[in-house]
């Protein structure tokens, strides 16, 4: 079955697509690996929407393993993920070995380059199960060289059998000017990918911080409410931003006695008992007296401590008109 062109897009896919087709006829576990590899590779590289062409390539190969796979009921190695990972580390390790021990008896040819580049690949189709350390470094290390003996050549310089002889981990690095276009493309994409998980990362953290300021969170000591935040009273709970003070259990001595009630806002505000307040008289009563229910008395209390807290805001207006109920009930019986 022949595949479109590899789109721009997703440049990265066309050295696995590459390694799919060669072995085709020799190897159909690698080959389907390699193209699964492909897909996901594609997939994660554009999770959205896609170009036309990245569209047809992925139907094409989708179409493929299905085939594939229906064509080899009984190759466990295409039906059972945990089969296809060992004989891929298998065949992976065979053809990594081989490379070695061309680059041991000093045989530098650009078919020590490609075997050095396709165990390289290999490692690439594994990761898909999850790469150990040992294999991790045996990749980085088949790429380095891949690309270590290409230059060499290149260059007219006879390539040094093994790793470096510096030791220095900095000259097993190379610049990735230095590799095969098609993996220059895939190792730039998965920079990419990393530079965004960390800035996608780092604004998580950021927002958590806002949050954890917001509440004052302190390590181990859960949230704790800012001091300027006020406690309003209330008297049902359909409100939960007030909060309800805490009532002594010794009931309070309220004065039989005429006299005028200034609002104040106690420290622990104490259950009135049941009782009338009685008031001199004002001009607007004058000759009569207003008798006040404890639920009256409790209303104006509550009206002072909204003006107390309004102030605390510099809402002047507010505290004004709080203040204003609290007297008409105290002089009037009335809001």
């Amino acid at each position: 079955m022949g595949f479109s062109p590899v789109p721009s897009e997703i440049k990265p896919v066309a050295h696995l697509m590459k390694l799919a087709e060669e072995h085709d006829t020799r190897n159909v576990v690698v080959a389907y690996w390699a193209r699964m590899a492909a897909c996901r590779l594609a997939l994660k590289m554009i999770p959205g929407k896609k170009s036309p062409e990245t569209t047809a390539l992925l139907g094409e190969i989708l179409s493929w393993l299905e085939k594939t796979k229906d064509e080899n009921r009984d190759n466990d190695g295409i039906r059972n993920e945990t089969a296809a990972q060992a004989i891929l580390e298998e065949y992976s390790l065979q053809i990594f070995n081989y490379a070695e021990s061309q680059d041991a008896q000093e045989i530098y040819n650009k078919n020590t380059v490609k075997t050095f580049y396709t165990a390289g690949m290999l490692f690439d189709v594994l990761e898909q199960f999850g790469l150990s350390e040992e294999f991790h470094e045996k990749q980085k290390y088949a790429k380095w060289k891949a690309a270590y003996i290409h230059n060499c050549l290149k260059s007219g310089e006879r390539p040094q059998p093994g790793p470096p002889n510096s030791g220095s981990e900095q000259d097993k690095l190379i610049h990735i000017s230095e590799l095969p276009e098609d993996e220059q493309q895939r190792l730039m994409e998965q920079k990419r990918r990393d530079q965004e998980e960390q800035r996608r990362k780092q604004e998580e953290e950021d927002e958590l911080k806002k949050l954890n300021d917001f509440g004052n969170v302190t390590p181990g000591g859960g949230a704790v409410a800012p001091s300027s935040l006020p406690s309003f009273p209330s008297q049902d709970n359909s409100d939960p931003g007030f909060q309800f003070p805490k009532y002594s259990p010794v009931s309070p001595s309220i004065p039989q006695q005429p006299g005028y009630v200034t609002p104040v806002v106690p420290s622990t505000p104490q259950p009135p008992q049941p009782t009338t307040y009685s008031l001199p008289p004002t001009e607007s009563n004058s000759g009569s007296q207003v008798s006040l229910t404890p639920d009256q008395i409790q209303k104006a209390q509550k009206y002072s401590k909204f003006a107390t807290s309004a102030l605390n805001y510099d809402d002047v207006k507010a505290a004004v008109e709080n203040l204003q109920k609290a007297l008409n009930l105290l002089q009037f019986g009335r809001e």
